[in-house]
């Protein structure tokens, strides 16, 4: 059996649709990868893309939704609340079936290869993938962003691992990574008062960099004038310590401490079965809820069920 691979590029682009929809086409046609999701937002105008493939087709169509990105994306016109650096602003590879982490840090450097060689735009390796350990975190490499950035030489601390020395001029530059299992999670206040979101999600960071608890939890607060609500956006990075319903339960408390309920909650692309029996556990308080309890996980893939990662 080859080697099984997930791929979720992110790309700046949420509010003009036949631009999505065809740098998905270009992804679902490049290759015989399979597109398990995708969506768009126009206040973060970000579009998330989650496809599953061997290696050589998660290559061959990242590097397609790349080169459309580079294409039909100019970040000079490009306004959204969602902190961004590239057209294609990141693309992480996680390893599924039979593949190790080294395996996803090989693709995802040959992924980088392509971008930088034949785009001409500037990659830097994050997560598992770093050279620089400072780089393990996204945060450092989007660090000031493509505005800040634009018209300055990348040189020192800010030298791309792979091609040219300063941002494409209208794609900006990309980061790219192999990195374990993501949830990318947004709740949604009943409330436009930003400032409420803020604070649960600046609370939240303080947390963790305490070591107090949050592990793993990315939070940023967020105004969505599409909606006129406040968001609290997340990358849960380690789900298997800190889950949904520990990151839910605590926007919650937080929300109404100060005089506000929670609207919804929004799962950005996929996410892991043990992840939502996980969360179903503990809201429910199940003594016992396994994989083998869901009646789908018995049909045989043959018949046509969906057998997800």
């Amino acid at each position: 059996m080859a080697k099984l691979f997930q791929c979720v590029p992110n790309f700046s682009e949420g509010r003009r649709r036949g631009v999505v929809e065809e740098i998905v086409r270009r992804i679902t046609e490049a290759s015989d990868v399979v597109v398990a999701d995708y969506s768009a937002d126009p206040d973060h105008n970000r579009c998330v893309v989650t496809f599953l493939g061997s290696a050589e087709d998660v290559r061959r169509s990242a590097f397609a939704g790349a080169r459309a990105a580079v294409e039909l994306i100019n970040l000079n016109h490009h306004m959204g609340v969602h902190p961004r650096i590239g057209a294609v602003d990141v693309v992480p590879v996680v390893p599924l079936l039979d593949a190790s982490m080294e395996d996803a840090c090989n693709l995802a450097f040959a992924i980088g290869t392509d971008i930088a060689e034949y785009l001409d735009v500037p990659v830097y390796l994050y997560e598992e993938s770093a050279r620089v350990p400072e780089r393990r975190s996204l945060e450092n490499v989007r660090k000031g962003g493509f505005e800040a950035l634009r018209n300055v030489e990348l040189v020192g601390d800010r030298a791309p691992d792979m091609g040219p020395t300063r941002l494409h001029p209208t794609a900006g530059a990309v980061a790219v990574g192999a990195r374990g299992p993501l949830i990318a999670y947004n709740i949604n206040l009943a409330s436009k008062d930003v400032e409420i979101a803020r604070s649960i999600a600046a609370k939240i960071r303080d947390l963790r960099k305490s070591g107090k608890g949050m592990h793993g939890v990315k939070a940023i607060g967020l105004y969505l004038a599409s909606r006129g609500i406040a968001q609290v956006s997340f990358n849960i990075t380690c789900p298997q310590e800190v889950g949904l319903w520990e990151v839910y339960s605590f926007v919650e408390k937080e929300a109404r401490e100060r005089g506000v309920e929670i609207l919804e909650s929004e799962l950005i692309g996929t996410i892991r079965e043990e992840h939502l029996l996980d969360a179903l556990r503990k809201v429910l308080k199940f003594k016992e809820l396994t994989p083998q309890r869901v009646l789908e996980n018995w049909i045989p893939s043959e018949l046509g069920a969906p057998t997800g990662e």
